[in-house]
């Protein structure tokens, strides 16, 4: 408020001293009386704007709305944007007893220096049996965008609004484009609210688990403290300054991006800056804000202009409203928007998660998608389906439902594929985005393997993380553990990869029982059972690791990766650790060093000879370069012991082996909007590339990518991120 105060006197002080003659006022701008009206309005709307709620929760009336484009119908629901020669129909749903007589009027607009002619304007007297009728329009050639209004009946009505729009055109086109934004933010934080209040009876933990999807799915920021409290009090706190939780959502504003034009007043630039309050809240929030304050300028005494909110189900578009209309002069008109006339834009699904293939033999799928929180909020798209490509050349479509809670698409899956498959195959999700049909992100079909699992280490300490690799990782659903005769516990576990799977065993291992490890899959598939024979008693060559060194040469790639823990071991670094024999023995020169990689199951032997030293009689230091050493397929959980006179002692974790690509370059073309490309040998090392730590929305790399390019995000704040396939937990970085 100061600021344009300040502004004001400023501009207000050039134009007096123009008026004075003043020989240095030539060349600057004049304050006329029009523009000092005008920003005073400003003012009086950015304070008002200061106080507004934006609580869009006054129901107002509604509208039947459908569209034809090339031969096909949908209703407006389902329609994210419009296109030249579309023909729409419109009727009103208002109650048998409307007492208030309301004219509907179409205007198509064109720009905001760009004037529409009289023939694009419709109007329907809403009262009477013609009217009832509504209207029937075909999108022009050169309409961009499609401003409706419901105005009280007076004499004269329709000529003073068609006056309006063509005397202002800048005010309606952008007002029409805020308002069509607005109503997309609002589908999303209606979808949010609406999963925030429901009530889960017996699932106290429901907020804890869904809010940080429901948060990636409809790109919505939360307030993790409420996760801390009660669960009774989680919900009131997650619903808090509700308008503020819509986050900048790229695709949505590109479907709604339209002319605001040159043309613009000045008091509409000024509503667009930090002192306007756009610097300080939600997009949802800013486009309110902007609207009112549009329609603010244009208030006449016969009519003041009050937005409508579009919430769209199947054909019916019901308006909210955040005042009550008046019927009184200034009458009320209601003010609402079509989507825009443009080109379609198809929303940029991904795959998060990292997840590369899906359990064939799985009822029900869930496959995670992020970057396109329309999917979750609104019917734009439609017709959803998982289409699975067989061997023989068929294919067969599986149902998919967008679920905001899951954080994904849910696919059904019910007897659809055969029980046959004994390969994976290839799906692509296919659907359809308004009248565009769209093919979305490909992932892999496998069966499950029952009888394949197998050990990836010989004796698993107690307590420790253990590799189980040979099945298919995307068909497990669940692991427990019984230690002896104890009774059974579930353990965690992860995917470490398409055919791996780690988890940790309880401390009571330790004990000389056998462990039975259940690994449980989906419906219809038996559970398979391993068995972990009772631990080795000690073989009096135990050992203790004591310190590690990794060195890898700078000349390695061009393009160096940054590993953010300290466990992983780069397999083409040299590798020194130092061993420290238990009390009581000694290093005689001897004994053998043995290192192994669980996931190739080769081996090296360190001696005396070859990579050995002994740095007195308690410490032994080794040294190896593991993808010479073990070749270069070897990763995942490396292992050394000590073998003195034929006897092995217990396996020691040296750490997780990985294999990092050769990276050549990052290339970002100037235009900030585009991606970048990141060059390089052996890519699919890559699982995903993100850039942000948090990889809230990934670039997924294929299972066994062959090329040598691939399109990345731009570096936030100067680096990229990326996860690699040999340890999915562990995060890397390039310097962009």
């Amino acid at each position: 408020m100061c600021e344009i105060l300040v502004f004001i006197l400023r501009l207000g002080a050039v134009r007096q001293s123009a008026a004075d003659g003043s020989p240095s006022a030539k060349g600057r701008p004049t304050l006329t009386m029009r523009s000092l009206l005008a920003l005073l309005a400003l003012m009086a709307m950015a304070g008002s704007a200061q106080a507004e709620t934006a609580q869009f929760d006054l129901a107002g009336p509604a509208l039947r709305v459908n569209v034809t484009h090339q031969g096909a119908t949908l209703p407006i629901a389902q329609v994210p944007q419009l296109a030249t020669g579309d023909q729409i129909s419109i009727t009103a749903d208002l109650p048998d007893d409307q007492s208030a007589h309301y004219l509907l009027i179409a205007a198509f607009l064109r720009g905001a220096t760009n004037p529409p002619p009289d023939k694009w304007f419709f109007e329907s007297e809403l009262w009477t049996k013609k009217g009832r009728k509504g209207l029937s329009l075909t999108v022009p050639d050169g309409a961009e965008q499609i401003a409706l209004f419901l105005a009280p009946a007076t004499g004269g009505d329709f000529s003073t609004l068609r006056n309006a729009v063509q005397g202002r055109p800048g005010a309606f086109v952008r007002a029409a484009q805020e308002l069509a934004q607005a109503s997309l933010d609002r589908s999303r934080l209606d979808t949010y609210l609406a999963a925030i209040r429901k009530t889960v009876p017996g699932d106290p933990g429901r907020l804890d688990r869904i809010t940080p999807l429901l948060a990636r799915s409809l790109q919505v920021k939360i307030n993790a403290d409420c996760l801390t409290k009660l669960p009774d009090l989680q919900a009131p706190c997650l619903l808090q300054n509700q308008e503020a939780l819509v986050l900048d959502d790229g695709h949505s504003n590109a479907i709604t991006d339209a002319v605001a034009g040159p043309g613009a007043d000045l008091a509409l630039q000024l509503s667009a800056t930090p002192q306007g309050g756009l610097g300080y809240y939600s997009p949802y929030i800013a486009a309110i804000r902007d609207v009112i304050g549009i329609f603010g300028s244009i208030r006449t005494a016969k009519y003041q202009y009050i937005p409508a909110l579009a919430m769209l189900r199947d054909d019916r578009m019901s308006l909210a409203l955040n005042t009550p209309p008046s019927f009184h002069n200034p009458k009320s008109v209601l003010v609402t928007a079509l989507p825009v006339v443009a080109p379609i834009h198809v929303p940029p699904l991904q795959v998060v998660e990292a997840t590369s293939s899906l359990c064939a033999n799985a009822t029900e799928l869930l496959l995670p998608i992020g970057g396109a929180p329309l999917i979750y909020a609104t019917q734009y798209a439609h017709d959803l389906v998982l289409r699975v490509r067989l061997p023989d050349g068929r294919t067969i479509d599986l149902p998919a439902t967008p679920d905001a809670e899951r954080g994904g698409l849910v696919i059904q899956n019910n007897g659809g594929l055969p029980v046959s498959l004994t390969a994976p195959v290839e799906a692509t999700l296919h659907g359809v985005w308004g009248f565009q049909p769209f093919d979305g992100p490909k992932v892999q079909m496998v069966p499950a393997q029952p009888g394949h699992w197998r050990l990836g280490a010989d004796v698993p300490a107690p307590g420790a993380s253990i590799s189980l690799t040979g099945g298919a990782a995307a068909c497990v659903s669940g692991i427990s553990v019984q230690v002896g005769s104890d009774p059974i516990q579930p353990v965690a576990w992860k995917s470490a990869g398409p055919n791996t799977i780690s988890l940790t065993l309880p401390d009571k291992v330790a004990r000389s029982e056998p462990t039975a490890i259940t690994i449980t899959g989906p419906s219809g598939v038996a559970p398979e059972n391993l068995t972990l024979a009772a631990p080795a008693q000690p073989k009096g060559v135990g050992a203790t690791v004591i310190a590690r060194a990794i060195r890898r040469s700078a000349a390695t790639s061009p393009v160096a990766i940054s590993l953010a823990g300290d466990t992983d071991i780069p397999s083409d670094a040299d590798l020194t650790f130092s061993l420290c024999t238990e009390k009581g023995k000694r290093f005689t020169g001897r004994e053998t060093i043995e290192v192994a990689a669980e996931s190739s199951g080769s081996t090296a032997i360190l001696s005396g000879a070859n990579g050995l030293r002994l740095a007195d009689q308690q410490v032994a230091v080794a040294s190896l370069t593991p993808a010479t050493a073990l070749g270069s397929s070897a990763f995942g959980p490396l292992r050394g012991r000590i073998v003195r006179d034929g006897v092995a002692g217990d396996w020691l974790s040296l750490g997780t082996l990985v294999r990092l690509p050769r990276l050549q370059q990052l290339s970002c073309p100037t235009d900030t909007t585009a991606n970048c490309t990141l060059s390089g040998d052996s890519l699919f090392l890559i699982s995903a590339l993100s850039s942000t730590p948090g990889f809230e929305q990934p670039v997924t790399v294929p299972d066994g990518y062959p090329e040598t390019t691939i399109a990345v995000p731009r570096p936030a704040g100067g680096k990229l991120y990326l996860r690699l396939r040999d340890d999915p937990s562990a995060i890397g970085s390039i310097t962009g």
